[in-house]
């Protein structure tokens, strides 16, 4: 198991990572669903600036994805919750790395065609929802962890309650609406990242 001042240099990757993935929306703007996207690939080489600011977003996100497991375990080892909440971690981190590796493929398969490709459109589509389902992943174990957390009285339970909220929040707010999913997960990763720097200070 990692050390504590270990689990809490890695648990503000989390937040990072996000903040890093927000700029890059911003970079490329709004272009209208899948197609729209596509058709941008195809036209501006913007994409090239744009995909290696998005793999530092997975790096950092599997950084935090290792600190919140080890930060989990050291709750409680032998707890069915805690080993639920690490499998879906592993999970999102899984799905969102094969989302960047598909929509790296569609970009670069648009770019390479006069025109709109079904490839490069399903590649885009499949990593769209892998990033969603990652984050909906990602919100699930934090609802877990953080409850358990909560009921260990494990740290400062009103972060982990906090945290246990967030994360539902982002998971049933997926399904509703785009704003509660990815403030809910936003804010639940900016909880991990005050846990962490506590870590740091204890």
């Amino acid at each position: 198991m990692l050390s504590s001042k270990a689990i809490g240099w890695m648990l503000p990757a989390g937040i990072l990572g996000f903040v890093v993935m927000f700029i890059t929306q911003f970079m490329q703007g709004d272009q209208g669903g899948t197609a729209g996207t596509v058709v941008w690939a195809a036209s501006s080489n913007d994409w090239q600036t744009i995909m290696p600011m998005r793999m530092l977003t997975v790096i950092l996100m599997l950084i935090f994805t290792v600190g919140f497991i080890s930060w989990s375990r050291s709750i409680s080892e032998s707890s069915s919750v805690i080993a639920i909440g690490s499998h879906f971690t592993l999970l999102a981190v899984f799905l969102m790395w094969a989302a960047f590796v598909s929509q790296l493929a569609g970009f670069d398969v648009a770019s390479d065609s006069t025109e709109p490709t079904e490839a490069a459109h399903a590649l885009v589509k499949f990593s769209n929802m892998g990033f969603w389902f990652g984050g909906v992943a990602f919100a699930v174990s934090f609802f877990l962890v953080g409850i358990k957390a909560f009921t260990e009285k494990a740290g400062t339970p009103a972060l982990n309650g906090i945290l246990a909220v967030l994360g539902i929040v982002a998971a049933v707010g997926s399904f509703v609406n785009w704003f509660l999913w990815v403030g809910g997960f936003g804010l639940g990763l900016l909880i991990m990242a005050i846990i962490g720097i506590q870590k740091l200070r204890a």
